[in-house]
């Protein structure tokens, strides 16, 4: 039971950043390489506003917003103005932009791995079989809480349906007035910060190193092959499920042997159910 609580935690975390790369996927049709690197400014930008004394919370928060209006700056510099230039364009470029914000990140900050939030949060108790801290607690509760949220603001909400509606047809959207350069800002905003968000829960866990990008981008795309790329809830529950699925592997392998246990899980997928698990393509083309 431990190994799965220990999975349900990477999952959760996995989730929350695998959401925000399926989101830009979407609506802008490429895979955003440079998404890795948002969790890695939040776990930096979480540790200066740690440092400047801001309460957790609060510094978290802010890094999620920082790193959002970042991946904003970025999308109206790059990527908006190669929108029509097709997709390999703003794919190759999303690589470029991601070793542009890594080679920044290794020539201001010299630190080779950081303890994020040094913070105590107590010492572990037991709930039921399972030994837990209130760390730990707090960010499946956070991670969760995020997700529940963007499920509201994507249904429930004005933009949410604009969103909709700009993912299932641009031109169409445009045509009943539908403010897409706003909806598309909002998208790489929400995208960029739930990245950040994914970078502060990951400095909670453990530290953040300059390599944290190109680490966790491999996971998040192998989380995207899973749940299928053009379904953002079988993004998140394959998230859930990678996570548990390596976890659980290093109660019979070593746990560095952990980026084999993914790619193995993108090669069974893709052999079995190549759209995806969750993918909803086949099920439309058999109503069709």
């Amino acid at each position: 039971m431990q190994f799965i609580y220990f999975g349900l935690i990477t999952g959760s975390v996995l989730a929350v950043a695998a959401a925000g790369f399926a989101m830009v996927r979407q609506l802008e049709g490429f895979l955003n390489i440079a998404h890795g690197q948002y969790l890695l400014l939040g776990g930096l930008f979480t540790a200066g506003f740690y440092k400047l004394g801001l309460n957790i919370f609060v510094a978290g928060f802010l890094a999620s917003v920082a790193v959002g209006l970042v991946g904003v700056a970025i999308a109206w510099m790059v990527f908006f103005p190669l929108r029509y230039k097709g997709l390999l364009s703003q794919f190759f470029s999303s690589i470029g932009v991601a070793f542009v914000v890594y080679g920044l990140v290794l020539a201001t900050w010299s630190g080779s791995g950081i303890k994020v939030i040094p913070a105590d949060f107590g010492r572990p108790f037991d709930l039921g079989s399972i030994s837990v801290t209130f760390g730990e607690l707090m960010i499946i509760g956070v991670s969760w809480l995020t997700v529940l949220m963007l499920h509201f603001f994507l249904t429930k909400t004005t933009m949410g349906v604009w969103i909709r509606a700009v993912a299932s047809n641009r031109e169409l959207a445009r045509v009943r007035s539908v403010p897409s350069d706003i909806v598309m800002s909002v998208v790489w905003f929400a995208a960029s910060a739930m990245a950040g968000l994914a970078g502060v829960l990951v400095g909670l866990l453990g530290s953040v190193h300059s390599e944290l990008g190109w680490q966790y981008i491999l996971t998040i795309l192998a989380v995207s092959v899973m749940g299928g790329v053009n379904n953002l809830y079988g993004v998140m529950a394959a998230g859930l499920i990678l996570g548990l699925v390596v976890d659980l592997s290093s109660v019979f392998i070593s746990s560095q042997y952990g980026t084999i246990v993914t790619f193995g899980a993108i090669i069974l997928t893709l052999i079995i159910r190549p759209q995806g698990l969750f993918s909803m393509q086949k099920r439309n083309e058999a109503g069709q």
